[in-house]
């Protein structure tokens, strides 16, 4: 029988769905020094991790021995045992996140269905959904393919190489090359196993769009029912063309999925299996809408997508800069922004309310940006969890740093709903209103 291990993340194990054994807290710590959090996470559209993060850990014992779960939801089995992590604010805030800052339609009723297996195989196959008609819209995904022949005739090119060895036996055949284009390729085989898998989890009629119901049977004709999952090194090996190369995205997404890694798979004692979600991306994401609908006009660059960066450090020699600052959110021009906003998926609570870490991130993003003129407003968006009260850092702001013209700095919580969110957005960064203490800029 499978024991399901329950925790919330933010948080610690859910009252209610038993206490941990002995045995239990040896699986956890077994389970937590193998894994890597960043081979199971549901990539999401538009969302790239920041150059030189890692991935933080699915759960950390804390100093009391106790476990409390981080920025993750999911599931993960390892032998007869699965650990689920819900989200402490619910599957309708989770979804509604999801629709708002990914642009999906995610169906209400999966939420509640089954809890976070079936949460998450929705966002999955919305973004696969979404990805695979963006990539169709000018064909199928025909990959040319090296085949090689031997025959009395030249097919295509003349393979040298391959004729010495025919010749020197003798044989009046010779070796060519053609190079076709093919839909029966790994990516192709890679997107057909990927929908039997989603189809199973799922498991509702209507869910793949018009669009896909129209391409699978013409996939399934190229490469039959049960094709073969491609190794990752066959995919890498993929060479696009312009025309195809949104491709590439579908079958790395596809071939995460087809994997089957999620607690429906099977798993040995020694190896684990599952998918997560992260939060804290999620929670990016919909601040990044949130700000957009509430700043109409002016530009928002979001950093972890954007292209160019500063950095703290400057070598007088000329060596390369070093501390390379990638803010989450910028509002207005960047070079004079009206306000660095960072997303913290995290407690904003006394007696500790902002970390040390983040604290200097903080600091750094004003150090960067500001100048003379510019005194732009550094925030730390923290979600209003329920049931949270004030905390010292948010109730004393603005904070001022020490060196002049170094900007402001706030820690705030924001509704988790779209409205309120945009509202508060709104009276946070009126327009027109540079971040010089409020005053209007001149």
């Amino acid at each position: 029988m499978t024991r399901r291990i329950v925790f919330q993340d933010l948080g610690g194990q859910v009252p209610g769905t038993g206490r941990l054994r002995n045995d239990d807290d040896k699986w956890l710590a077994a389970l937590v020094a193998e894994l890597d959090a960043s081979t199971l996470v549901v990539p999401m559209k538009s969302s790239f991790a920041k150059h030189d993060d890692q991935a933080e850990p699915v759960l950390t014992r804390q100093t009391d021995g106790t476990w409390r779960a981080g920025r993750y939801i999911g599931e993960i089995r390892r032998g007869d045992r699965i650990l689920e992590i819900r989200p402490r604010l619910g599957f309708p805030v989770i979804s509604a996140w999801a629709s708002a800052a990914l642009n999906l339609k995610i169906v209400p009723r999966a939420a509640g269905k089954n809890g976070v297996s079936f949460l998450i195989a929705e966002l999955q196959a919305a973004a696969w959904r979404r990805a695979l008609v963006d990539a169709s819209r000018h064909g199928m995904p025909a990959i040319r393919t090296t085949r090689r022949h031997e025959g009395p005739t030249v097919r295509g090119r003349l393979d040298v190489v391959g004729t010495l060895p025919l010749r020197m036996k003798r044989s009046p055949n010779l070796a060519s090359i053609t190079q076709p284009k093919v839909v029966d390729n790994p990516v192709t085989r890679a997107i057909v196993l990927a929908d039997r898998v989603l189809n199973a989890r799922i498991q509702r009629a209507g869910w793949r769009g018009a669009r896909i119901e129209e391409l699978i049977p013409h996939f399934r004709a190229e490469t039959g029912p049960r094709p073969v999952l491609p190794s990752r090194r066959e995919l890498r090996s993929v060479r696009y063309t312009p025309i195809t190369l949104p491709y590439k995205a579908v079958a790395d997404l596809s071939w995460m999925i087809a994997k089957n890694r999620g607690p429906h798979g099977d798993s040995s004692a020694d190896s684990h299996d599952g998918v997560l979600l992260d939060v804290a991306e999620l929670w990016e994401l919909f601040l990044l809408h949130c700000i957009r609908g509430a700043v109409q006009g002016r530009h928002v660059t979001h950093g972890t997508t954007a292209e160019t960066s500063s950095h703290l450090l400057h070598s007088a020699s000329g060596a390369r800069p070093m501390g390379r600052l990638l803010p989450d959110f910028i509002v207005g021009d960047l070079a004079q922004p009206d306000a660095i906003i960072d997303a913290k998926y995290k407690r904003l609570a006394d007696p500790f309310p902002v970390n040390r870490e983040d604290l200097y991130q903080l600091t750094s993003y004003l150090a960067s940006y500001s100048g003379r003129v510019v005194r732009p407003r550094g925030i730390l968006a923290y979600p209003l969890l329920p049931e949270s009260a004030m905390s010292s850092a948010e109730a004393g702001g603005p904070w001022s740093l020490q060196w002049d013209a170094g900007g402001t700095a706030e820690f705030l919580r924001l509704p988790i709903d779209e409205v309120a969110c945009i509202a508060r957005f709104t009276e946070i960064l009126p327009a027109g209103v540079h971040a010089d203490f409020g005053q209007s800029r001149r």
